[in-house]
């Protein structure tokens, strides 16, 4: 358009290389990938459509074409053909930098205020995303002529993209991941000189919208301070630098609160009071000084986006899996990140992996999981304070993000990860690294893996969920629900050591006879038929270095043993802790707390047989002598018992009882009453229990048999 009326021209400019833009696109036309684009001359480029509108507003930019704006205002870009020959306004366009396309506005005045020199100096900096399949290719795959200029049939490669690397600061890990990941839209808005006030009645839109949708608010988003969005972007560890992350329709500010100069009716002077702050800050930095009044925000010079396409934002991507700090392990079994704790690869060699072993750590293992594009967990709320005309609150809440890890363990040696195992604390750190804690299982307070797990290679899935919100373009209508994004990470977790429950009988037994043992665990037999165990053997618990090995043993299965041990009868009395070795270890049977694990075996107990004590002899015996029966001057019959050895407290049995009176003298007993009829039968005295050495010895007699009989008159 020319003439000195407010309102705009537009241009349609195509790629020259014919590569694609992903931003701020609606998804039901060209599918938010574009070749090309229109130029308007008021602040802004469009998709599908040029847009010739002066006026900037909400509802337009939401119904509107796909549009990008630096600065949606009316603008003059004409100025100088219509006769303000003090101005001298350029718009310019082409490769800034390897894909990096630059739509610039020079110089361009403000409508009304091209007198006065009105200056405006911005930028749109589009990023190809440089990864993947070329979202625009619509050719057939010709890799014999992969020279991509669209002549011919090309291999329909987009970039490539040099990785940035960086040294994760958790970690310490060096990470090397491209700039922009596939299906991102990313790009830059860049501010020199800027005059624009952002008034009422000539407001400024900076931001993106997709378009093409509902023009009221809600289900729109409010208007946000872009300048200390990009603030807090410039040191945030998950999008450095961008705002947004793929999901939203919009993202954009609203200036319309300026004020134009002034001169009162006295002739005082009102300078001007801009509400938009997006500007070089060389470009009259007092007016967003400190406690000024003309401009509540500092001046910022760069705002950039995460941009959305019409594909789901990227999956996150795993490169590594490396434990938190060090983990312990039992005695006896490799080291965490050894070779030797290793589960040999493909050629049979046993390769240093620094999670080999975990699946034998004592109690919880905290893992770190770095790649690229880690999403954090977030809620949000949309509009937050902001209220309608109405008084009626538009604040209301919006989708949620939350991550989870999942460490999946193949159990039948398929190849296939069967057996899920959740991780706890799961907590994203930064684009580089999320954590989580296979923590102990219920029942099992040593280890936080199934007995069912042998350890080899297994999968960490990290899987994040987006839930619906009116900041979610791709959940947008009432019950459709989210949506997640995942990714998952080949993780070697080391061949288990044999696991030992039980070991039956557990005594007491005579082990001065050879005694069978049925050892009940797991991972006695691998999930590939490896046989896992080479030797059963028992410890002493109050002396380490008294070992007895099994004599024989069979595995008979992944979790029983069949042991055939003869500790001897110099072991009597004695408790061994049961252990099973095999190639990749020796099975857990703490004698003491590690930490916060607790002794014994994974499941918090000491697996142990007992020898029976020695049955000890006392070195004086009492002895039985003789008996009698006789009537005593009342008439009563009277038992006698003469002995040898008896001490004083002696006991007394005839046939098994005790008779009604016992009265001991010395080495004799005399018994009235109630013993007729135990007689004939064994008598047996018992001496008390002595102390020391003599505490567990026999202390009774040799039964005696007394024929003796109650005469009947």
């Amino acid at each position: 358009m020319t003439g000195p009326l407010s309102g705009g021209f537009e241009f349609l400019f195509a790629n020259p290389v014919g590569d694609v833009f992903q931003v701020g696109a609606a998804c039901g036309a060209g599918n938010g990938t574009w070749n090309g684009f229109w130029l308007n001359s008021n602040g802004n480029i469009t998709f599908t459509a040029g847009d010739t509108r002066n006026i900037a507003n909400v509802p337009g930019f939401r119904s509107g074409p796909p549009m990008i704006a630096a600065a949606w205002t009316d603008l003059n870009p004409g100025s100088r053909a219509n006769g303000f020959l003090n101005t001298f306004p350029v718009q310019a366009l082409g490769f800034a930098g390897i894909n990096d396309f630059r739509i610039r506005w020079i110089n361009v005045p403000e409508f009304g205020f091209e007198c006065c020199g009105s200056s405006n100096t911005f930028s749109i900096d589009l990023f190809d995303d440089g990864t993947g399949i070329d979202e625009n290719a619509n050719q057939p795959l010709n890799p014999a002529n992969p020279i991509g200029n669209n002549a011919v049939a090309f291999d329909l490669q987009e970039g490539a993209t040099a990785f940035r690397f960086n040294k994760e600061p958790v970690s310490g890990i060096v990470i090397g991941c491209v700039p922009r990941q596939d299906t991102t839209g990313h790009f830059c808005l860049q501010f020199c000189r800027m005059d624009i006030l952002g008034t009422d009645s000539n407001p400024v839109i900076t931001g993106f919208s997709i378009g093409a949708q509902n023009p009221l608010n809600p289900p729109g988003l409010c208007s946000i301070d872009l300048g200390g969005a990009a603030k807090a972007a410039d040191t945030d560890p998950f999008r450095p630098c961008l705002i947004g992350e793929g999901t939203e329709p919009e993202i954009f500010e609203f200036f319309n609160t300026g004020k134009g100069p002034a001169i009162g009716s006295g002739g005082e002077i009102s300078l001007a009071t801009p509400a938009f702050d997006l500007r070089f800050e060389g470009n009259d930095p007092g007016i967003a000084a400190a406690l000024t009044p003309r401009q509540q925000d500092q001046n910022r010079g760069m705002v950039c986006f995460f941009g959305t396409t019409c594909q789901l934002p990227p999956n996150p991507q795993c490169v590594i899996v490396v434990p938190n700090g060090t983990v312990p392990v039992a005695p006896g079994q490799p080291a965490v990140g050894t070779a030797a704790a290793a589960t040999p690869n493909a050629q049979g060699n046993k390769v240093a992996s620094p999670t080999a072993g975990i699946v034998n750590a004592l109690c919880n293992v905290t893992l770190n999981v770095v790649g690229c594009g880690i999403i954090p967990n977030e809620t949000t709320i949309i509009c937050q304070g902001f209220a309608d005309a109405t008084g009626l609150p538009l604040q209301r809440p919006g989708k949620t993000v939350t991550n989870t890890l999942t460490f999946n363990c193949d159990t039948n040696g398929d190849g296939v990860p069967d057996l899920a195992v959740p991780l706890s604390n799961v907590t994203p750190v930064n684009q580089n690294l999320i954590q989580g804690t296979l923590a102990v299982l219920p029942g099992l307070p040593g280890t936080a893996f199934p007995l069912a797990c042998c350890g080899g290679f297994g999968t960490i899935v990290n899987t994040v969920t987006f839930t619906a919100g009116n900041n979610n373009i791709f959940n947008l209508l009432p019950g459709t629900g989210g949506f997640t994004r995942s990714t998952s990470c080949l993780i070697d977790v080391g061949p288990r050591a044999p696991v030992v429950i039980s070991a039956s009988p557990s005594g007491p037994f005579d082990c001065s006879n050879c005694q069978d043992l049925l050892v009940t665990g797991s991972c006695f037999i691998l999930p590939n038929g490896t046989t896992n165990v080479t030797s059963v053997f028992a410890v002493d618990i109050a002396n380490s270095a008294r070992v007895v090995q099994a004599t024989r043993f069979v595995v008979l299965s992944p979790t029983l043993i069949d042991a055939l041990f003869c500790f001897g009868s110099s072991n009597a009395g004695n408790t061994f802790l049961i252990f099973a070795s095999g190639p990749n270890g020796v099975s857990r049977n703490l004698s003491a707390a590690s930490g916060t694990c607790p002794i014994g075996n994974e499941q918090g107990i000491q697996v142990t047989v007992k020898c029976a004590p020695p049955l000890i002899v006392c070195n004086a015996l009492p002895t039985v002598v003789s008996c009698d029966v006789a009537r005593n001057a009342n008439g009563k019959f009277v038992l006698t018992v003469v002995g040898t050895g008896v001490k004083d407290g002696a006991t007394i049995t005839v046939g098994g009882g005790t008779g009604k009176k016992v009265k001991q003298n010395g080495n004799t007993f005399t018994i009235v009453g109630q013993f007729c009829n135990l007689l004939p039968g064994p008598i047996v005295i018992t001496n008390p229990k002595g102390t020391g050495d003599q505490a567990n010895c026999s202390t009774a007699s040799l039964p005696f048999q007394c024929n003796k009989t109650c005469a009947t008159q």
